[in-house]
């Protein structure tokens, strides 16, 4: 008859045990908790929580053959692109523009391409130009006439130009007053037996066999006007609205022309040389909202918004709810992004945030935010994930809802990034930034879930989101920017039918922090047992530091040909602190890390 031996109860016996089963993401700071990952290389937080690696990236296309002629990607309708002085949408090459790095921004149908002021209609396939001139027109002349552009006298001897009225004028007759400054046009009327004032006069400025085809009624427009004998005439200098154009076909019988809102002495014949142009501000950073382009200027601390659906027009004031908009802020620095958000657009410096409020120019006003603003050369980063606005600041990576903004990144630790460029795609916040080393990362944050992933250290300048896919610019093997979706779309209008395809396996580890270091009363890890999930062909490797010294040590090794689920025990060395390094290459998941923990001797 066999003896029954008691059972050892562990929390007698001085162990107990502890269990991983909620992965908290990336968190590179010296004391971390249990379920954070000091280090990481392209894992994710897809499998509720698990730990897991990435998925597969897709390799769209190369996109050229030298990182200095990549100029800016974003996503429409359709992606586009600038290569060079190429311009593509949908992959085709639309359109000419210059050497250099380009902001893209959406309005309606068109593509608009800062700074070269261009535009893509992705309705009409027209590619133009947003600003027209400066165009001369000469030989050209003025005369006084209606709105609709019909003189009121062919020559000088149709007006009276004097202090006092003539006598005896017939119905009709034009009198220029020039008894005040400015002078006043009037025509008699013969009902009313006086002389009626005319209260809005326009001149109508003809060009002989002129093109004004790149302008249209109510255009702002500047104009130079000079007279071979008289000098600049002032009254036709400056800015305008044009009130009708005749735009092409002119002859010298029917000469093109342009209405403009101004007085003159009747007609101007003195060999008039006019410059006509219309012009768009130079911007810093660019943003859409409420179906006008707004903008901003550094240098002349000014703010900038076009005429209501029109990006053609920014200097037309005409005191309506649709006009242009500019106005001068008095905060010191340079502007560093904008971006509409929350029913505002919002203007960024380092160190302040400049909120527009209003609907129409009469009612708009600026209110400034000292605060942390978006730092310079981070524009990019600035990205709106499920209603909440992300960017990077001097600081950190900060999020903005309406008041001031919040850091999350106080997983990324002690070092110091920047020029940040960032997209998103469902709940998730991808940031490539460089550390002081101008070494670069990609990061990301899942807003849902609240944790940070690191995912590798590739240099990615540019993101588009389109639809359900996040596309994205990085180097290829070759170090040729190459086009690249994070989820694994190979859409047929993109791909490189030769060369492109799924990314394929990579290299994926996590590291924790130093196990153990939080332990009283000289307990130490006895045992680890870690669950995990391989696929077939992948490999894991799961490795250990002791009190941070050494390399890495090989405790297990796993090479499948099929898909399989098991628990790896890991049996380690007496020591005070241990880490671990769970790594490898093919799809796996780790469902748990259960410690077990022994009370030790105090010698």
């Amino acid at each position: 008859m066999g003896i029954l031996l008691p059972t050892l109860d562990d929390s007698h016996s001085g162990k107990n045990r502890e269990m991983i089963g909620y992965f908290g993401g990336y968190n590179h700071n010296a004391r971390i908790n249990n379920n954070e990952f000091y280090d990481m290389q392209n894992m994710a937080s897809d499998q509720s929580r698990l730990l897991a690696p990435r998925k597969q990236r897709g390799y769209v296309r190369t996109l050229d053959w030298y990182w200095n002629r990549f100029n800016g990607l974003y996503a429409h309708e359709k992606l586009c692109w600038v290569i060079g002085t190429d311009f593509y949408y949908g992959g085709v090459k639309k359109g000419t523009v210059t050497n250099g790095p380009k902001q893209l921004i959406g309005m309606g149908a068109y593509v608009l391409i800062f700074p070269d002021k261009k535009y893509y209609n992705t309705s009409t396939g027209e590619f133009g130009s947003l600003s027209a001139g400066p165009y001369q027109l000469q030989p050209a002349y003025a005369m006084l006439c209606t709105v609709d552009g019909v003189p009121y006298g062919r020559t000088l001897s149709d007006y009276t130009i004097a202090d006092a009225p003539p006598q005896n004028p017939d119905d009709g007759q034009l009198w220029i007053d020039t008894s005040n400054t400015p002078h006043v046009l009037k025509k008699y009327s013969e009902t009313e037996s006086m002389w009626i004032s005319i209260p809005t006069t326009y001149v109508a400025i003809f060009g002989i066999s002129s093109d004004f085809s790149n302008f249209s009624k109510y255009d702002g427009v500047t104009l130079t006007t000079k007279s071979t004998v008289d000098g600049t005439i002032d009254a036709l200098t400056g800015d305008f609205i044009l009130y009708n154009v005749k735009p092409d076909g002119g002859t010298i019988i029917t000469p093109n022309y342009i209405v403009v809102a101004a007085m003159i002495d009747g007609i101007l014949t003195n060999n008039l040389i006019v410059t006509i142009e219309r012009k768009v501000p130079d911007m810093d950073y660019v943003t859409e909202f409420n179906n006008r382009i707004w903008g901003c200027n550094s240098e002349k601390h000014e703010i900038y918004a076009c005429a209501l659906g029109d990006p053609k027009n920014w200097n037309r004031y005409l005191g309506i709810s649709t006009d242009s908009y500019a106005a001068t802020v008095g905060t010191p620095g340079d502007f560093t992004g904008c971006i509409a958000h929350g029913g505002y657009v919002l203007f960024f410096k380092e160190d302040v945030i400049h909120k527009l409020y209003g609907n129409k120019p009469s009612n708009f006003q600026l209110q400034d935010t000292i605060c942390r603003g978006v730092q310079k050369g981070s524009e990019k980063s600035l990205v709106i994930v499920n209603e909440t606005l992300f960017y990077k600041s001097t600081q950190d990576v900060c999020i903005y809802n309406s008041a001031l903004p919040t850091s999350i990144s106080q997983a990324l630790g002690e070092v110091k990034y920047h020029d940040a460029s960032a997209g998103a795609v469902g709940s998730k916040y991808y940031i490539s930034m460089k550390d002081e080393n101008d070494q670069p990362s990609v990061f990301v944050f899942d807003e849902t879930q609240g944790v940070w992933h690191k995912e590798d250290n590739a240099y990615v300048p540019y993101f588009a989101a389109l639809g359900t896919e996040l596309y994205f610019v990085r180097s290829n093997v070759n170090g040729y920017p190459s086009l690249w979706t994070v989820n694994g779309t190979l859409d047929d209008d993109y791909v490189d039918p030769t060369f492109g395809r799924p990314e394929g396996d990579f290299d994926w580890y996590a590291e924790t922090g130093d196990i153990g270091i939080d332990n009283p009363d000289n307990k130490y890890v006895s045992k680890l047992q870690i669950r995990l999930e391989v696929d077939e062909h992948a490999l894991v490797r799961i490795e250990v530091k002791y009190d941070n010294e050494g390399d890495w040590l090989e405790k297990y090794k796993i090479n499948l040909t099929r898909k399989r689920s098991f628990t790896v025990p890991i049996i380690p060395r007496r020591c005070d602190t241990m880490k671990l390094r769970i790594s490898g290459r093919g799809a796996c998941r780790i469902y748990s890390i259960t410690k077990t923990l022994e009370q030790g001797s105090e010698m």
